[in-house]
């Protein structure tokens, strides 16, 4: 037999807020998680549900989320109004996964898609404080990419330098990113942008030091 928590959550995968208010008045748990670690929150956040968000919100539903973090997870999948919800509904975005080392930030500059979602993502998270020189732990496996790929005591500037655009990168410069910053193997941000065959605008923006300057 289906329970409450999981037909409360069905509703709230399904868009379904009428649904979900009725189950949780009849005592179902706006926090459930189910085995997959899917969660209410967790699903409005990433589908940009700002009803739902709002529903979750005045429910009691928790937004700094271990495994299932929403910040970082509606970052993950470029959506800007959700992050803006979050960040203006208390969301911690110094948050960063015991695991993995990786913040919100990370997150955003893991896909090429919605590019300029993720631009206003990073300048919002900028804004609110988010570490731009957090390192991630070296030789986890991390969810931001597909299979069998595993950290490299990365910053976000590492990863901008290879799937952000000129502006990302431009952003994360100003707040105070270090182009020098070198992750657990050596290598600095240039570095990763050069392996990813950059073109020379964003590999500019990167030079420090001695770096060779770039026709």
């Amino acid at each position: 037999m289906t329970s409450l928590n999981q037909l409360m959550l069905d509703a709230a995968v399904k868009g379904d807020l009428k649904t979900v208010e009725q189950l949780v008045s009849q005592g179902a748990d706006i926090n459930f998680t189910d085995p997959w670690g899917n969660c209410a929150v967790f699903t409005a956040a990433w589908e940009c549900n700002i009803e739902l968000l709002n529903l979750c919100h005045r429910m009691g539903a928790e937004l700094e989320l271990e495994d299932n973090n929403p910040l970082c997870n509606a970052a993950y999948n470029g959506q800007y109004e959700s992050v803006k919800w979050l960040v203006e509904h208390g969301a911690n975005t110094a948050f960063s996964f015991r695991k993995t080392g990786e913040n919100a930030l990370h997150y955003t500059i893991s896909k090429t898609s919605e590019i300029s979602q993720r631009t206003g993502i990073v300048r919002l998270l900028i804004k609110s404080g988010t570490d731009v020189n957090k390192k991630t732990i070296k030789g986890e496996s991390t969810l931001c990419f597909m299979r069998d790929a595993f950290l490299k005591g990365e910053t976000p500037l590492h990863r901008a330098a290879a799937y952000g655009n000129e502006d990302i990168i431009t952003l994360l410069l100003e707040a105070g990113a270090n182009p020098a910053e070198k992750d657990a193997n050596g290598d600095t941000p240039i570095s990763w942008g050069s392996w990813h065959l950059r073109n020379s605008a964003v590999l500019r923006l990167l030079l420090y030091g001695d770096v060779p300057r770039i026709g």
